[in-house]
């Protein structure tokens, strides 16, 4: 937050550590800990987005754009490619590679290097963009941990206890009561993008498909940049929540039936609800912003139920006289689109007590690209 050129060097220094380790994985051979090279990976890539977000967040049209890419990475995360080396695929070649160097693919992590390189020389004189704050980098930090401990302890819990409809309740509780404190712990009406965003995490999680194709990604990444638009032009999160409600009905109605079309039509419209949330409410501050966008990629409890939901229950059985004999328990389909919903319910409550608590404070208008930035009092 003091200085837009530290923000743009530090997103350089997360990119040359993802370039690094990317370019490692593809040389190392299975005996390699690839479970060091994954947490450098999401170490590197968690330090480039909020850097990111530090040094654009300040001006409308880069914020669109960045938001915008928080998107069409979830997006095309849901594609999953089949690994491959060297820009083809030798199925009869055992590859002793790490799969995940491919996701993103080695040539656009050089792309983004390089632009952020550029853009670290072109900012190299820019002045603070805003007045620091002695309490203000604690809250977004104390959110964040509770958040992150909140989703990431209610999916792991769910996806190994989904069958019992107490251990869900439970999960659903902990979500929405971690949403709303984080929510809370913000000043003013930041939180309101926590909520929107908790609420599109556990609805997105139950609705888009499990492998979305390829060729699907540039329509939907439209429809995100439409949605991002309309939320910015008519920002109505309760028109958000109503939407997400909406949408997971019809997921929870048609969780049984293979039709692509239902399930395009569900990731199609949440992909638009997505971008306009992300819009639809703007934090006055940039810390926040960061915290309630990076939501979307922390597993939630829907996800963790999903997972169970198409495992199914396993049950061993073993007796003296009897080998062990495992046997599985089909479950609901339906059962994470009713996780969501109960959890956009929460969420819903959570934004109409955020709203009668907090008095709406007049924001500021975000500087256009062109003009230059404030001088700092």
């Amino acid at each position: 937050m003091s200085s837009i050129v530290t923000a743009w060097m530090t997103a350089l220094g997360g990119m040359v550590v993802l370039l690094v380790n990317h370019v490692s994985g593809h040389s190392q051979s299975t005996s390699a800990s690839l479970s060091t090279m994954n947490f450098i990976d999401s170490i590197a890539g968690g330090i480039a987005l909020g850097a990111l977000g530090a040094a654009v967040l300040h001006h409308r049209l880069p914020a669109y754009g960045w938001s915008l890419g928080m998107l069409t990475s979830v997006l095309l995360g849901s594609v999953n490619p089949l690994p491959h080396v060297g820009g083809f695929l030798d199925e009869s070649v055992p590859s002793t590679d790490w799969p995940a160097m491919d996701v993103p693919p080695l040539w656009m992590i050089i792309v983004a290097l390089v632009l952020v390189a550029a853009s670290t020389l072109a900012n190299r004189h820019r002045r603070p963009a805003e007045r620091l704050s002695i309490e203000l980098p604690m809250t977004p930090i104390l959110a964040g941990v509770l958040l992150v401990l909140v989703f990431v302890f209610s999916a792991e819990w769910l996806a190994r206890h989904g069958g019992s409809l107490a251990d869900i309740g439970v999960a659903v509780v902990v979500t929405v009561g971690g949403a709303i404190i984080a929510a809370m712990l913000l000043p003013g009406r930041d939180g309101t993008l926590v909520l929107l965003t908790v609420s599109v995490s556990a609805v997105g999680s139950a609705t888009i498909a499990a492998s979305v194709p390829a060729w699907s990604v540039p329509l939907l990444v439209i429809v995100a940049a439409l949605g991002l638009f309309a939320g910015a032009r008519h920002p109505v999160p309760t028109a958000c929540l109503g939407a997400l409600l909406v949408l997971v009905l019809f997921t929870a109605f048609t969780a049984n039936t293979e039709n692509s079309l239902l399930i395009m039509t569900g990731t199609t419209a949440l992909a638009w609800i997505a971008g306009y949330s992300l819009a639809a409410a703007s934090p006055h501050y940039v810390p926040n912003r960061v915290l309630g966008t990076v939501v979307l990629f922390v597993p939630s409890a829907v996800l963790g139920l999903r997972d169970y939901v198409s495992r199914g229950h396993y049950a061993l059985r073993e007796s003296p006289d009897e080998p062990v004999v495992c046997t599985v328990t089909t479950q609901d389909t339906s059962a994470p689109a009713w996780a969501a919903f109960a959890i956009t319910i929460g969420c819903a409550l959570g934004w109409w007590l955020l709203r009668s608590s907090r008095p709406l404070q007049p924001t500021a208008t975000a500087a256009k690209p062109d003009e230059p930035e404030p001088e700092p009092r």
